[in-house]
């Protein structure tokens, strides 16, 4: 259905979580929309997917998978003590003591894990999980990537928890959350916009525009093209994919945990996330799903390897972990590939990113929203926010918007 610029003025690319919920807050802001979505369904690479019984997203507590034990993280003092060896604990210990606090100064993340951590916890847990995740060295890598999952742990929290055990146990994160009944599809379900204007090689006018595609994409797309400095510029900024293998199971749970990282290089996959213990609604009462993510570069053979041989390695890393008895557990299967999930922050990436993105800013009625557009790391409750705020800028313009 098309839409003529003057009843919708604000038209949105892509149908993902910051899309929708542009559109969300610009219908409450009483402003007409135009929605341009590339697939069939809403909700980018934050849907819920249906697997027979089996719900599963692709976007409760979590844990690591460490020589056979099973270590919260983030990293908690209280859960170190009772599951490392002396010896560790020890060493730990004494980097704690002796390691310096400083600033917020770290030029890249092995910097700041080392501060935060001490050199033995941050090459037991993270630096190996992040340089899997990431597809780079940890040197290269900006502060960024870490988020807020570094706070928490020092040598107060540390006796604080020795001393005072799980009740005092540290806080890491920035509050808790709310999960959908029937996984976080929900959301964008509730606020998918119902009629979609599909651009083939059609050429539509348009008023004011909120992109939520990926940056270097916006780049590429410009007629007349930017410079050619800006479209190298562009070219040398990566995002990371993923594979994700989907196994229903006959067995009411796998794990009590929501997600279970593999630090391990020897393991292609990094994490493991089991949906029925955010919402016992995602699985039968007897049977439950897991799914598993393999972060890989496009065109790498992670990337092209069959359905059938990522299936295997899922069953074979579940195995081996002890966490089923073999492939006689498996009731369902599904694979997804999720291109662009999240922009590889190297050393330098923000300053790419302003570059690029003070360029669009030449172009009035362009706005920037989403971890793609922006190039970023964000959580979806804050591009939320984003949107909320975009919107109501938009709607207090005291001239047309556009």
């Amino acid at each position: 259905m098309s839409v003529d610029a003057a009843d919708a003025p604000v038209t949105i690319l892509g149908g993902g979580p910051a899309g929708l919920a542009t559109g969300l807050y610009a219908r409450r802001q009483g402003l007409g929309v135009r929605l341009l979505e590339a697939a069939d369904t809403v909700g980018g690479n934050a849907q819920t997917l249906q697997l027979g019984p089996f719900r599963y997203d692709t976007d409760a507590p979590s844990q690591i998978c460490w020589r056979g034990r099973r270590i919260d993280f983030p990293l908690a003092p209280y859960d170190l003590l009772r599951k490392l060896p002396l010896s560790l604990l020890t060493r730990i210990s004494w980097e704690q003591l002796s390691i310096p606090r400083v600033s917020d100064d770290a030029d890249h993340f092995e910097e700041m894990a080392l501060q935060s951590y001490g050199p033995t916890l941050a090459r037991l847990f993270l630096l190996n999980y992040t340089e899997k995740l990431w597809g780079i060295d940890a040197d290269q890598l900006s502060p960024r990537v870490a988020g807020d999952r570094l706070e928490g742990l020092d040598l107060k929290t540390f006796l604080l928890e020795a001393f005072g055990g799980a009740k005092d146990k540290a806080r890491h994160l920035d509050g808790s959350f709310y999960y959908p009944r029937h996984g976080y599809g929900q959301i964008t379900e509730a606020t998918r916009i119902r009629r979609v204007a599909v651009n083939g090689a059609e050429s539509m006018s348009v008023e004011t525009v909120v992109s939520t595609l990926p940056l270097t994409l916006v780049l590429r797309l410009l007629d007349p093209s930017p410079p050619s400095e800006l479209r190298a510029l562009a070219q040398s900024m990566q995002f990371r994919h993923l594979r994700l293998v989907v196994l229903g199971l006959d067995r009411p749970r796998l794990t009590p945990n929501a997600s279970l990282y593999f630090p391990d290089r020897s393991i292609p996959f990094t994490r493991l996330y089991e949906p029925k213990n955010r919402s016992p609604d995602m699985a039968p009462d007897d049977q439950t799903v897991v799914v598993l993510e393999r972060p890989c570069h496009p065109e790498t053979e992670a990337w092209t390897q069959s359905d059938e041989v990522l299936r295997g390695n899922a069953v074979d890393v579940l195995t081996e972990q002890g966490l089923i008895e073999g492939d006689d557990e498996v009731v369902a299967v599904d694979h997804r590939a999720v291109p662009f999930a999240y922009p590889i922050l190297e050393v330098g990436a923000e300053e790419k990113a302003e570059r690029l993105t003070t360029y669009l800013q030449r172009f009035e009625n362009l706005h920037l929203l989403g971890r793609s557009a922006k190039f970023t790391y964000t959580h979806v409750h804050n591009l939320y926010a984003q949107a909320r705020m975009l919107t109501e800028n938009l709607a207090s313009r005291p001239e047309p918007v556009g």
